[in-house]
């Protein structure tokens, strides 16, 4: 009987080496700074592992106080401070690093998408925000998006993104303080009309971006995305 107790206890200790290598070899690619931010925010590993596939920017939490960066209102004196992860991105690879990681995320539970988008001014990185949450409305609330400017709080925004996402089936790609980006994944019966209820709603992406109600709808349509800003 010692025997066999001998032998099961041996097997088990073997196992448990086994399964610490692995964990080794799993963790091997994190330094010490991104396991203790997994671990302070409780997010999985994996996430950083799969970042480190596309980016090799410095991965950050919301908290530390990066959230003052991403803000697209920089006269604000509230930041944005999120229990999630921040990290750098050319312009040039910013929307390739969210579009490669998007599905892979939501299947682990979380969201991923462009927190600040600095059109390469000034050669000024953009930022990738990383949230642990699958509902792409509690991202906007936690991000505080709005068009304060044309009387349009969170709350009212998240309805009139709602009532868009009944029709084209929308998927958030980017949010920030006064913008948000969603890929259109069902054409709507008529993109002039898209066209015309956005413009309601956020008049500066045509007076200030597309120049008109035809090129905005043309540009919808072609690019096969949602994009909403308040100056």
């Amino acid at each position: 009987m010692k025997s066999i107790n001998h032998v099961v206890l041996s097997l088990l200790v073997l196992i448990g080496m086994q399964g610490c290598q692995s964990n080794l070899i799993r963790h091997s690619n994190l330094t010490s700074g991104e396991l203790f931010l997994c671990d302070s925010l409780q997010i999985d590993t994996s996430v950083i592992t799969a970042i480190r596939q596309y980016s090799q920017g410095n991965i950050e939490s919301f908290e530390s106080g990066l959230g003052s960066k991403i803000s697209s209102r920089m006269e604000d004196t509230d930041s944005v401070f999120l229990k999630g992860i921040v990290f750098p991105e050319t312009n040039e690879k910013a929307y390739n690093v969210v579009f490669n990681l998007k599905n892979l995320m939501q299947k682990k539970g979380y969201t991923i998408f462009l927190a600040n988008n600095n059109f390469n001014y000034e050669h000024q990185p953009d930022y990738i925000g990383v949230l642990k949450t699958t509902d792409q409305y509690k991202v906007l609330q936690q991000i505080k998006t709005d068009g304060i400017n044309f009387n349009i709080t969170n709350d009212s925004l998240i309805t009139i993104i709602r009532n868009f996402d009944k029709e084209l089936k929308l998927e958030l790609i980017g949010a920030a303080g006064d913008w948000c980006e969603f890929v259109i994944h069902k054409a709507p019966p008529s993109w002039l009309n898209l066209s015309q209820d956005v413009y309601k709603v956020c008049p500066d992406v045509v007076e200030q971006g597309a120049g008109s109600i035809e090129a905005l709808a043309n540009e919808m349509q072609r690019s096969g995305r949602l994009y909403l800003w308040w100056d």
